[in-house]
């Protein structure tokens, strides 16, 4: 059941697990809104975006990472 009155919520005993992550204040704040509009948990709406994103591409897309790789350095054979 959702924790927030009104919103869409998955059928009973339907198997979850916990996912975790930090975000931004920005990006939380975007997918609360998001997530509002569709009339939705922000669960229920990461679960549906990430399942829409499989569909569309086969597989969720890979992004940058958030720091640059260092640069390789040629070492010599020994």
């Amino acid at each position: 059941m959702s924790a927030i009155r009104g919103l869409a919520h998955r059928p009973q005993n339907v198997p979850t697990v916990l996912l975790q992550g930090r975000v931004s204040p920005e990006t939380r704040l975007e997918v609360r809104a998001a997530a509002a509009a569709s009339g939705v948990s922000i669960a229920y709406y990461l679960e549906a975006l990430v399942a829409q994103l499989v569909a569309e591409q086969g597989c969720l897309p890979l992004v940058a990472s958030p720091r640059e790789k260092a640069e390789e350095l040629p070492i010599p054979a020994a």
